[in-house]
């Protein structure tokens, strides 16, 4: 109970962090944008720098509150060096963006999206892939390394699993309101947008569509880091999967929903679970394959 407490008070500390530092980065992503470098950030608004703060703040955050909780190294959360990291991060990378890739082809080819006809961001795909591979590390570091770690001291393994997956699902839904327009930033902006994170909570049946391919994704993700003791393989998987969603939505245009089969983004519906599920499988038989290997070239994971 005192470590969930301090727990708790780092979650809080993030999200006091997160918008503090949200103006600054704003105020840094527009001058940089000014002199010619990463110019898509004089178009990109205020909340997405807000959502970018607060996952900063969640690393920055991480250390001192690893201390506080007198944890000395990884292996005290049960993790170990892993021999086989870059074999197991791109296995995890391809699984993951092969399955997504087929259930959004299906989507074209059904006319649920369509490709955009002109003006195809080609250019785009390599600042996509950097912020698929920074996204999965740091929530891959915070919630699978970290946190899972830290339930896993004084829960049992499954149990810690469930109770970590429903925070990284839960957590994926505090996101402030697009259509809160905030004409112009100031140093208290970030704190007028946290009443508005939980816009999302008033919407049940998307919010529950949405949720459970979160909940998937973390089960999968949580499932690989217990069988390897190690990070690699989910940071790889959700990489895949998130750098194959973001660079769909900038090649199409969505045309119909069908909930709940197929909700009104990528990752929301019956289908991308059934997906997820299908990339689970996928990751436990390639796990199963790496262990027969093992034990027939005598060599130790």
């Amino acid at each position: 109970m005192k470590e969930l407490g301090k727990i708790l008070v780092y979650f809080g500390g993030v999200v006091l962090l997160g918008a503090l530092l949200a103006p600054p980065l704003f105020w840094l992503g527009q001058a940089v944008a000014a002199r010619g470098v990463l110019t898509f950030l004089a178009e990109t608004d205020f909340q997405k720098f807000f959502n970018r703060a607060v996952l900063i703040a969640a690393v920055a955050l991480l250390w001192p509150t690893a201390r506080w909780l007198r944890i000395e190294g990884w292996r005290e959360l049960g993790l170990e060096p892993d021999p086989h990291w870059l074999r197991r991060f791109v296995a995890g990378f391809a699984i993951a963006a092969l399955v997504v890739s087929a259930m959004a082809a299906v989507y074209v080819w059904l006319d649920i999206y369509d490709w955009k006809k002109r003006d195809l961001p080609w250019i785009a795909l390599p600042r996509l892939l950097l912020s698929a591979l920074v996204v999965a590390l740091l929530e891959e570091t915070l919630f699978r390394g970290a946190m899972f770690g830290l339930f896993r001291r004084s829960m049992r393994p499954l149990a810690a699993l469930f109770a970590v997956t429903f925070i990284f699902a839960a957590v994926h839904f505090l996101k402030p309101d697009d259509e809160f327009v905030i004409s112009a930033v100031r140093w208290t902006s970030g704190f007028a947008l946290l009443p508005r994170v939980f816009h999302q909570f008033a919407e049940p049946m998307t919010m529950l569509a949405g949720f459970t391919t979160i909940f998937v994704l973390g089960c999968v993700v949580g499932a690989a880091t217990l069988r390897t003791r190690s990070l690699w393989l989910g940071i790889g998987f959700h990489a895949g999967l998130v750098f194959v969603k973001m660079s769909f939505s900038k090649f199409t245009k969505r045309q119909s929903a069908h909930l709940p089969w197929v909700g009104e983004e990528l990752q929301i519906g019956l289908v991308p679970v059934g997906a997820l599920l299908v990339g689970g499988l996928l990751v436990w038989w390639w796990l199963r394959r790496e262990e027969r290997g093992v034990r027939f070239s005598g060599k130790p994971t």
